[in-house]
């Protein structure tokens, strides 16, 4: 043999078991951003802010990012302030202000309500 033989071993059934990735229309229309920033109690756990938004944001949003977590100087003390940046989309058409304006309303209302947030100034 003129190089040294490779033998390996696969594991089908654990690859049968992983999902399958599913591809998304590619958008011929342009994304929207929008930065929400909120003041939420210390004791909040950022996650469950992420996790709870991720599972109940409105449809043209595509993504929730925290980019910002401030403690100190203008928030009051026990709080902390977040900065999430929204990425809304729509495949099928340019989406308008009062939509893009709805759907971070939306999300604006759940942190008011589910984790006590007040808008930042």
């Amino acid at each position: 043999m003129p190089a040294a033989p490779i033998l390996f071993e696969l594991d089908a059934a654990a690859l049968q078991q992983g999902a399958l990735r599913t591809f998304l229309e590619v958008s011929r229309f342009p994304a929207v951003s929008r930065d929400i920033s909120v003041i939420v109690p210390e004791s909040v756990v950022i996650q469950t802010i992420l996790d709870d938004l991720a599972l109940h944001k409105p449809a043209p949003v595509e993504s929730i990012r925290l980019f910002d977590l401030y403690r100190g100087q203008g928030v009051e003390s026990g709080k902390k302030s977040l900065a999430f940046r929204v990425l809304l989309q729509d495949t099928q058409k340019t989406m308008t202000d009062p939509e893009v304006e709805s759907a971070v309303a939306q999300l604006v209302e759940r942190l008011v309500r589910r984790f006590g947030g007040k808008l930042r100034d």
